[in-house]
């Protein structure tokens, strides 16, 4: 059976996207491979064994496009007012919390928060199906 281990998203300043992982979801450097051309950084912490690799590749200064293909990576939390004001008061401007509904039955409480090259990252209660 497969087993998915990473996600790589690329970055255009590496020590950017490392701080703001870091306070945002307190991933860490893991893994690290420096490369002449390119640098591979594989972020988690001690909730998971799934890494986010950052991938710069020295010398962009074009931001990247995302395409239209991108949708987001999730996680969740146990307490997402707690998570929000966290990083509202980190200076990370977090989108508002929002319901999902079907019908009268409560999905999902979320919000979304932009990483420094503008992914899309949700911000799940644990809850129901995703735990």
């Amino acid at each position: 059976m497969a087993k998915v281990i990473h996600v790589m998203l690329r970055c255009l300043d590496l020590a950017a996207s490392k701080a703001f992982y870091k306070t945002a979801f307190g991933l860490e450097p893991a893994h690290e491979l420096d490369f002449p051309d390119f640098t591979l950084s594989y972020l988690r912490n001690a909730e998971n064994d799934m890494e986010i690799e950052l991938t710069w590749n020295k010398g962009r200064q074009q931001p990247y496009s995302h395409g239209d293909g991108y949708g987001h990576v999730a996680v969740c939390v146990d307490d997402l007012e707690a998570e929000h004001a966290r990083l509202v008061q980190a200076g990370l401007s977090p989108l508002e919390i929002k319901r999902f509904h079907d019908g009268d039955t409560l999905l999902a409480r979320f919000f979304f928060i932009l990483d420094p090259d503008g992914y899309k990252i949700e911000v799940l209660q644990r809850h129901g199906h995703y735990q």
